[in-house]
C-alpha cells in the first residue's frame, strides 16, 4: 500500500473543515462489520491508521477549507431545503477492498448515495463563498477501515482480507450530518464534531 496522508492530502491549515457525512458509527450493524476486521487490521497498526468504530462514516462532501459562523448558518439552511423530499434508501455494505491508499468497504447499489452526493453539493454550492472540488465523472460510494500511513507491501494483508469476508451488511440509510472534520495524519484517520443532523422523510 501506498501512504494516504502525502503531503497533498495533508489540510491546509489544520481545519476544521465543513463535512457531511454517514455517521456509520451509529449503525451497529456496520460497527459489528468493522469489528470483525479489527483484529487483522491491528496487526498493521504501525503502519495503517485503523478507524475507531466511533469515527465509521461514509463521505458524502466535504468543503476544503474554512467558513464563516455566517455560512455556516446558511449551509444549514441549504441543506436541509435540499434534502426535503430526500426518501431512506437501503445500501448493502461490503464486499471490503484493499485499495492503494485505504482499504476501503464497497456501498451498493450506488444510486441513493450518488443522488445524496448530488443534492448536497447543489446545497452546497448555494452558499456565496464555498468552493467544492471537480464532480467525480462518477461518485464513488465507499467507506474505509483504514488508511495506510506509510508505504509497506501489502500481498499478505490483500490475501488474508479476501479469505476473511464476514457476511456483508445491508441496511437503511435515513439521515446524514453536518459536521466539522478533523484530519489526523500521524493517527491515520479523521475525527469530527456533529454541527447538525439532517434526517430524511
Amino acid at each position: 500500500m501506498e501512504n494516504f496522508f502525502v503531503p497533498k492530502k495533508i489540510w491546509q491549515g489544520e481545519g476544521p473543515f465543513p463535512h457531511v457525512l454517514v455517521l456509520l458509527s451509529e449503525y451497529p450493524e456496520f460497527r459489528e462489520y468493522a469489528r470483525a476486521h479489527h483484529e487483522l487490521l491491528s496487526e498493521y497498526g504501525d503502519k495503517l491508521g485503523v478507524i475507531p468504530e466511533e469515527w465509521l462514516h461514509s463521505t458524502v462532501q466535504g468543503i476544503h477549507h474554512a467558513i464563516g459562523d455566517g455560512q455556516l448558518d446558511k449551509l444549514r439552511d441549504t441543506l436541509r431545503a435540499g434534502l426535503a423530499g430526500m426518501e431512506p434508501f437501503r445500501v448493502q455494505l461490503g464486499p471490503v477492498w484493499p485499495g492503494v491508499t485505504a482499504v476501503t468497504v464497497a456501498v451498493y447499489p450506488e444510486d441513493g448515495m450518488a443522488e445524496l452526493n448530488g443534492r448536497v453539493r447543489t446545497a452546497m454550492e448555494k452558499v456565496p463563498g464555498i468552493s467544492l472540488r471537480a464532480k467525480e465523472a462518477k461518485f464513488w460510494a465507499h467507506a474505509s477501515l483504514t488508511y495506510a500511513r506509510a508505504d509497506f507491501p501489502d500481498r499478505d494483508l490483500n490475501r488474508a482480507l479476501r479469505a476473511l469476508r464476514p457476511p456483508r451488511v445491508d441496511t437503511t440509510i435515513d439521515r446524514v450530518h453536518l459536521v466539522n472534520q478533523y484530519q489526523h495524519p500521524a493517527l491515520g484517520y479523521y475525527t469530527w464534531d456533529v454541527v447538525e443532523e439532517v434526517p430524511f422523510s
